[in-house]
């Protein structure tokens, strides 16, 4: 019976033995990494994107999350039981001048806290990254630094709530969602308010610096972007790995080692789109485009502003006295200084050159009671000289007139 008792003993210290040393023991654990080298999906672009030199349209871009498999093991079994993988993707832009320029804009969330070795799927939706950005000006010597970057995190430490910041920003952008589809994250301040997307941003930040993060930056210009990229395409895999201590230099290794033990989980697709104007974003071709669309006062001036609350005549004509009431009266310096005005507020929107011309061509018809001004080159000349390229396009949608001696062609 002693014998038998102190083998009950041993067993037992060995067990005990065994756990003790376990948190010691590098227990390898998912980790998930994108390919360094994206895959372009280029077509022939329109003559206007590939021949344009600025500010003649606006540039989409919609990120989606498409997996390999409906079902997906995203965490691991082992004796010990699963892991409790937590994983963010997101994506970062830079050069377009969108508000959310420099942002991190989570795109996909997996949370394996609770049943983490079981079939899952991601938490994502198709969402705007980039919405209506104007394709801004360009040159040999200036050729514009655009970039995307996708972050890949992920973690194990279910003991802090890494996602929960950046499923409240997913979340926010899905209350804008457009034409049922994508979420435009570009409204997310209209939504939820500027203050609250600032500190869930700072808030989402500072914890997710607490993931292991595995990125892969796609860099282009303004002339490369025009010559009809279509998609970017990035390659997501898992493997296993011994994740708290994994460093930067272990994480590029393996991004580049074709023949790492890797698993293909999903494909993060960036979409980019292009659009000749916010009014009518299906037509390429503006040559009398009043002629087939409804560009009425009322259709151009009630269209709201991409990305906020206010319609075009309520930015216009935010000010007393009234810009409307300046510009019906107003002749020779004084209409030249009320379009100026009116310039400068369509500039700071975002808007391109055309659709520059289209709302200030609206303004004017409704300010001084129709459309019949655009006959008169003085009227013209003292409201669109100062903005040559606009001018332009208004003779190139509305038609030859007297303003085609004062203006060149658009550029």
């Amino acid at each position: 019976m002693r014998t038998k008792g102190l083998l009950t003993s041993l067993l037992l210290l060995a067990v005990l033995s065994i756990f003790a040393i376990v948190p010691k023991i590098a227990i390898a654990a998912p980790f998930f990494f994108p390919d360094m080298n994206p895959s372009f999906k280029k077509s022939e672009p329109p003559d206007w994107l590939r021949d344009g030199r600025g500010n003649d349209g606006y540039l989409t871009i919609t990120s989606e999350v498409i997996p390999v498999n409906s079902c997906t093991q995203m965490s691991s079994q082992s004796f010990w039981g699963s892991d409790k993988t937590q994983l963010v993707l997101s994506v970062v832009t830079n050069g377009f001048k969108n508000k959310l320029d420099k942002v991190e804009i989570p795109i996909a969330t997996f949370d394996g806290r609770d049943g983490g070795s079981q079939c899952a799927s991601l938490s994502t939706t198709p969402t705007q990254v980039v919405s209506l950005a104007n394709l801004s000006a360009y040159s040999i010597f200036n050729p514009g630094n655009l970039s995307l970057i996708l972050n890949v995190k992920s973690s194990n430490d279910s003991n802090k709530d890494f996602i929960g910041s950046a499923k409240l920003l997913l979340g926010a952008a899905a209350i804008v969602a457009t034409g049922g589809s994508a979420a435009a994250i570009g409204g997310v301040t209209t939504a939820v308010g500027t203050s609250a997307v600032s500190d869930t941003q700072s808030r989402a930040n500072s914890l997710l610096q607490g993931m292991v993060d595995a990125k892969v930056p796609v860099s282009f210009n303004w002339a490369e972007l025009r010559k009809g990229i279509e998609a970017v395409e990035i390659s997501v895999y898992k493997t296993d790995q011994n994740v708290s201590g994994i460093t930067d230099k272990q994480i590029a290794q393996l991004q580049k080692d074709s023949k790492a033990d890797k698993q293909l989980l999903f494909t993060v697709k960036l979409e980019f789109q292009f659009f000749r104007t916010l009014f009518y974003p299906t037509v390429s071709n503006i040559d009398n485009l009043v002629e087939r669309e409804n560009l009425s006062p009322q259709f151009v001036l009630n269209h709201a502003i991409p990305g906020g609350s206010q319609n075009f005549m309520q930015l216009l004509n935010n000010a007393s006295p009234s810009l409307l009431q300046k510009v019906s009266k107003a002749e020779g310096g004084d209409l030249s200084r009320a379009c100026s005005t009116g310039f400068e507020r369509l500039k700071s929107a975002g808007l391109d050159y055309v659709d520059s011309a289209i709302v200030m061509k609206a303004f004017l018809d409704e300010a001084k009671g129709d459309s019949s001004w655009l006959s008169n080159p003085v009227i013209v000349r003292a409201c669109f000289s100062q903005a040559p390229a606009v001018q332009s396009y208004l003779e190139q949608i509305y038609g030859h007139s007297p303003i085609g001696k004062e203006g060149a062609r658009a550029p």
